[in-house]
């Protein structure tokens, strides 16, 4: 058997072909970085993914340079992969792009869209309708991310669409924890959720009816919605359950 043939056949043992192994990669790390499985700042030991993954190391090197570029995990060379850090003072600068920018792809997605745009942007409400009322926080997480990609979608403008896809995944670990129950001192999860689904219901009405000035208004509410649950649990955690270090957020910071 051949180099070549040895190599395709390891790496079939291993998880299938190397696309496929990058992409079963990136999505195990990427659950556990969510869920907070792997906390901000561990280290992501390259010998320790590839026996807990069973792939081999080209995958999951290809899956930690995706999770980089998306801002979850962080390379230096010499010292390896980790998990980004949570650096909760850095929270005004993100709400103030995730503002600016959410405004700005909703606005024009209401210009912009076409009726396919129209097709994903329901299916992905409604996808997280249903996870809503299972209150399955994970899930959760990830069809918000996706109704508001599929919005940027739509936006029509790679460039916005790239920054807003980066803004999100940098919030994605805080909407987690928010979106969650785990812990007591945190306010009633259902309100919130019940606010979120009918905010956006009423996006997705102001985009089908190409209503831009009223998209962009809803958008920016949304974005307070959000910035004032962040605030509200930053407040209710007690520092002995925050494995991050939060700050206050000044209802005037947007």
């Amino acid at each position: 058997m051949s180099t070549k043939e040895k190599n395709a056949a390891a790496e079939e043992k291993n998880g299938g072909n190397a696309l496929g192994g990058a992409e079963r990669a990136y999505s195990e790390i990427r659950r556990r970085i969510l869920s907070l499985e792997f906390p901000p700042s561990m280290e992501l030991e390259e010998g320790h993914l590839v026996a807990l993954l069973h792939l081999s190391r080209t995958p999951v090197r290809e899956a930690l340079i995706r999770l980089a570029s998306e801002g979850l995990v962080t390379i230096q060379r010499g010292r390896g992969a980790r998990v980004a850090p949570l650096d909760l003072a850095n929270l005004r600068s993100f709400f103030e792009a995730l503002d600016l920018v959410q405004r700005a792809v909703t606005k024009l997605a209401a210009i912009r869209h076409q009726p396919e745009d129209l097709e994903l942007i329901e299916e992905e409400l409604r996808t997280f309708e249903v996870h809503a009322a299972d209150e399955a926080s994970l899930d959760l997480t990830e069809a918000n991310h996706r109704f508001h990609l599929a919005i940027a979608a739509a936006a029509r403008n790679p460039f916005l669409e790239h920054a807003y896809n980066r803004v999100m995944c940098e919030g994605l670990r805080i909407i987690r924890v928010c979106f969650s129950e785990h812990y007591t001192e945190i306010p009633p999860l259902k309100p919130h959720l019940e606010r979120t689904v009918e905010d956006h219901r009423q996006i997705f009405e102001a985009i089908r009816n190409r209503d831009s000035e009223e998209a962009e208004k809803l958008a920016g509410e949304h974005n307070t919605l959000f910035r004032n649950r962040v605030s509200q649990t930053l407040a209710a955690l007690s520092p002995s359950t925050r494995n991050i270090q939060a700050v206050e957020i000044p209802d005037g910071s947007i």
